[in-house]
């Protein structure tokens, strides 16, 4: 097993990280009422308000768009050109983006598969740009600091509000937005941390990061989040599984075999409390009875796949199943407003049909074919590998960690980039 390159350059990215602080601020966005909101019901909308909040878009995330759109073509302007197609995962990436274009030509509601369209291509823009001009250490510092501050300003916001409340059933940490989402923060905010406190030489520095990866993992559990809390579980059990001994595996292996068996002689029978409490995350008796729809998902599939029947080759357009042609029937039939399809997969194949999801499902299997063929080699795609099982682990369950522009579906595209469009990273000195 090899040691992790010297891949950090470090070149600009103190300038950058406040950068992207505020745009992704604005793209996201960050709402630092929205705890408050939550606590007192303001959160829930009626079917109008939603469609009316579809149509008009928010200001705010146009703005920050636009500044993404102009910094990814100032930064390809000053970037060497180092641009290729990396087999399968480029030429792939390229035919599924095509796809994604092409799908304008079929949708229900050409302006607003435009919109969302415009938004995927200025993601995948910036993300190119910035793959070419940052290293894989850098965008890993970049995303630890990131989220980082967001999480510890999302703690801060629960305290001002005085919304912080961990032993109440119904309370779930969000801090500056929808706790889902401050779960994908956490989850990458623990991921970055756990690749630089292992790549890391000094030795303080791996305590800090160690730390932070605690603090990341604390709050991650506190949003309640259980399919962002699982994902970084196995991204983390996967990074720590590649970079550890075959000693330190086993070892690792005895010590969750010696614990269960403890768990077990102490509580006996009342074991399957705990295991209650993993599946329902501590949000009650109403997470309880949900899990056999898994929180109102399989209502709002059968309806997907139902409108997916007549219309499975193309499909809707890209991401514009739920929008508001057909909102209020969707919304009828399952007994709740939702605001995606909470399902990337499913996304794709109602958005671009049987054909854009197997397109979306060959490349991202050909891009995790070639990251994990290039960490055999280079140990700092481990931490890529990660991020990605992270990624495709997450939109099982949820769809707007690949449609919205926040800085995590910003960082996972980036990666992305990288597989298809960049050759592998060499050695660099480290700042």
């Amino acid at each position: 097993m090899n040691k992790f390159e010297n891949s950090g350059s470090g070149r600009k990215i103190w300038i950058i990280i406040p950068f992207f602080l505020v745009i992704f601020s604005f793209t996201t966005p960050y709402d630092f009422s929205w705890p408050s909101d939550v606590k007192h019901k303001k959160n829930f909308i009626q079917v109008n308000e939603a469609i009316y909040r579809m149509e008009r878009g928010n200001l705010g995330r146009r703005i920050g768009l636009v500044v993404l759109a102009f910094y990814a073509a100032g930064l390809l302007a000053v970037t060497r050109n180092r641009f290729r197609i990396n087999g399968a995962a480029g030429w792939l990436l390229i035919i599924y983006f095509a796809w994604v274009l092409m799908s304008l030509l079929w949708s229900i509601d050409k302006m607003f598969t435009l919109r969302r369209v415009a938004v995927f291509a200025i993601l995948w823009f910036a993300a190119i740009a910035t793959a070419a001009h940052y290293s894989i250490k850098d965008l890993a510092r970049i995303a630890f600091w990131i989220t980082g501050v967001t999480a510890a300003a999302g703690f801060v916001n629960e305290i001002r509000l005085h919304t912080l409340d961990p032993f109440y059933e119904l309370w779930r940490f969000s801090g500056v937005f929808h706790t889902v989402m401050m779960g994908w923060n956490c989850g990458l905010l623990a991921l970055s941390a756990a690749y630089l406190a292992y790549s890391s030489k000094d030795a303080k520095k791996r305590y800090w990061y160690f730390a932070a990866l605690l603090f990341g993992l604390v709050l991650l559990v506190l949003t309640k989040s259980r399919m962002a809390l699982a994902s970084t579980i196995v991204g983390l059990f996967f990074f720590g599984t590649w970079v550890s001994t075959a000693r330190a595996r086993v070892a690792a292996v005895l010590l969750m075999l010696i614990a269960i068996s403890i768990s077990y002689l102490a509580m006996g029978d009342g074991i399957s409390s705990l295991g209650d409490l993993a599946l329902t995350l501590g949000r009650g008796e109403t997470a309880r009875e949900s899990i056999g729809t898994l929180t109102g998902r399989l209502p709002l599939w059968n309806e997907c796949f139902r409108w997916a029947a007549k219309r499975p080759i193309l499909g809707y357009g890209f991401n514009t199943f739920i929008s508001p042609k057909h909102y209020v029937e969707i919304s009828q039939n399952v007994g709740w407003i939702p605001s995606s399809i909470h399902s990337g997969y499913l996304d794709a194949l109602m958005g671009l049909g049987v054909i854009g999801l197997f397109g979306m499902l060959a490349f991202l299997s050909a891009a995790l074919i070639r990251v994990l063929t290039l960490a055999r080699e280079n140990s700092t795609y481990v931490f890529v590998a990660s991020v990605l099982i992270w990624f495709s682990y997450n939109i099982f369950l949820e769809a707007n960690l690949y449609l919205l522009p926040t800085f995590m579906t910003f960082v996972v595209l980036t990666f992305l980039a990288r597989l298809a469009f960049l050759p592998a990273a060499e050695q660099e000195v480290s700042t």
